[in-house]
């Protein structure tokens, strides 16, 4: 018999989300149950449901997590000049997706971000994201269509992951390039 051990609810959270996180990392959303959920976290389904109360705002709170991280791990060095901060940027999110492939056809492919709550926080990171590359070039207004075409290069961006991940016949560096180019030429920029 398993003895279940006392936690407190950050850490307990914490826990179910690491669980999630490597189950929607090596399978499809579909193919998650909450019993896996639980199983995972060596928890009962009803603590789960304490914390969550569903399988979609569990996906929801993953995503949270995730997107969170993929916007730290994308963060670049200030001093560097525009051209090396994009570069290193494109390269970070292509090491993060290449770390969590399962993951990231999850986010981007499964039905579960057809939810709200799933397509509200992808829009607020999307959000934040066209805001800190904005924020690579100083020279740029920040006029709406430069902050349409950043985001529709984020979609572009998420599109080339896939894309690079399902074994495309292109190098990650010609990707990152292609990608880097993308973004240069929608905001009207020769590369610096």
């Amino acid at each position: 018999m398993t003895r279940r051990v006392r936690l407190d609810v950050e850490t307990r959270r914490e826990q179910l989300l690491a669980a999630g996180i490597a189950l929607f990392g090596s399978r499809p959303y579909a193919e998650v149950e909450i019993a896996d959920i639980a199983r995972a976290a060596a928890v009962s389904r009803g603590l789960l449901y304490h914390y969550f109360p569903d399988k979609r705002s569990f996906f929801a709170a993953v995503v949270g997590r995730q997107v969170a991280e993929l916007a730290h791990a994308t963060r670049t060095d200030p001093a560097d000049p525009p051209g090396v901060r994009l570069r290193a940027g494109v390269d970070a999110y292509f090491d993060f997706i290449e770390a969590h492939p399962q993951w990231y056809r999850s986010l981007y492919r499964s039905t579960a971000n057809a939810d709200d709550v799933v397509r509200r926080l992808l829009d607020e990171a999307h959000s934040n994201q066209a805001h800190a590359i904005l924020s690579l070039f100083p020279d740029v207004d920040p006029a709406p269509v430069q902050r349409l075409a950043v985001r529709s290069w984020i979609a572009f961006l998420a599109s080339a992951g896939i894309g690079w991940l399902e074994g495309v016949h292109a190098s990650r560096d010609e990707v990152r390039e292609m990608c880097c180019a993308a973004l240069l030429a929608a905001l009207g920029l020769e590369d610096t």
